[in-house]
């Protein structure tokens, strides 16, 4: 039997869909785009609660990660089926949009991308870990961030780690925080940052499951902790460890989101959050290259004010259509595949 959609879990990945939009829009007013920075320039925020955007909308996603599949697969967890329904919600999307990508800059360029990289790499990217190990290995990366390696990690990790947590929870807690804090306490590699290292993010992961096993529903305490938390953190301003303040910063935010969803619960906002929901994965695997380009169509330091916020909306809606196109697109050639396969 189907299970009832959680709305707290639309509701939260829409937040972090925003959180993602708007990270890689105001980062061209950044140095990773221009020298000297424009900060001030940046709409909205770039560092609420004392973390960046982009670091609480990444947390938030394995946080929602990890309740979503402990809400699906509490009671059964058939390998063979996880892992299938795993790779068929990743991979096809994801080398559909590569693809696409890889012709778009040909023809823009007129030539291959990153010709200088060996061919033998382009494993890399087939893997979907192209983005994931950036600054290590030279690769053929075009889209899909560094997250999209990591979520994969943690779904293979998934059945073990659910296997665990269903018998002794706390063998698992343990482990996770054994591995988590020295990882997150310092930077270990100058190439490879520790918020990507995936013992630094299975505490995300791992919450949102206990999050779906024990704790289920938040409570009005929680909440409070979470404001104060947040509100804390905010005018502090600490000088802990930047993966130490995503981790109780993402946690506080998803619990504090939760708690607020209720009152959102409602025909029009459901409706929303689903289908943001339903699209997230594909938008994150187009917004990318679209607001790199529309940044190189418009000079975004020379805009006003209420000009800064119509690109955004601008950039927000191509990049719906965007995914809705290849939503449709990976459903059409899915279905195709399988026809072929039943008649054959």
């Amino acid at each position: 039997m189907k299970k009832e959609r959680l709305f707290y879990v639309d509701f939260v990945r829409t937040f972090a869909v925003f959180l993602i939009l708007l990270t890689h829009y105001n980062a061209h007013y950044l140095h990773y785009y221009i020298l000297p920075e424009r900060p001030e320039l940046a709409i909205i925020t770039l560092n609420p609660f004392n973390i960046s955007t982009g670091a609480l909308g990444v947390s938030l996603f394995f946080i929602i990660s990890g309740a979503a599949l402990m809400y699906v697969y509490k009671e059964k967890c058939d390998l063979k089926e996880f892992y299938t329904k795993r790779f068929l919600s990743l991979y096809p999307m994801f080398w559909i949009a590569y693809f696409t990508a890889f012709l778009y800059f040909f023809y823009k360029w007129k030539s291959v991308v990153h010709m200088d990289v060996p061919k033998g790499n382009f494993i890399l990217t087939v893997l979907g870990m192209d983005g994931y190990l950036t600054g290590v290995l030279p690769s053929y990366y075009l889209l899909g961030e560094w997250f999209l390696g990591c979520i994969i990690l943690m779904y293979m990790l998934f059945p073990l780690l659910r296997k665990v947590v269903l018998s002794n929870k706390w063998v698992v807690i343990i482990a996770v925080a054994a591995m988590y804090i020295p990882f997150a306490l310092f930077e270990w590699f100058s190439n490879f940052k520790s918020s990507k290292i995936l013992f630094v993010r299975l505490p995300e992961l791992l919450f949102g499951m206990l999050f779906v096993l024990n704790i289920k529903k938040v409570r009005p305490w929680m909440a409070f902790c979470s404001v104060a938390v947040l509100l804390g953190n905010s005018i502090l301003k600490p000088g802990f460890p930047t993966s130490i303040q995503t981790t109780y910063v993402g946690i506080s935010c998803f619990l504090l989101l939760v708690y607020c969803s209720k009152w959102f619960d409602r025909g029009i906002i459901r409706a929303a959050c689903h289908t943001v929901s339903k699209y997230s994965y594909a938008i994150f695997l187009t917004h990318h290259v679209i607001v790199d380009e529309l940044a190189l169509k418009f000079s975004m330091e020379e805009l006003t004010r209420s000009g800064r916020y119509l690109l955004f909306i601008l950039y927000v809606c191509l990049t719906g259509v965007a995914a809705w196109l290849l939503y449709h697109l990976h459903g059409r050639l899915v279905s195709w595949v399988r026809n072929a396969r039943n008649s054959g």
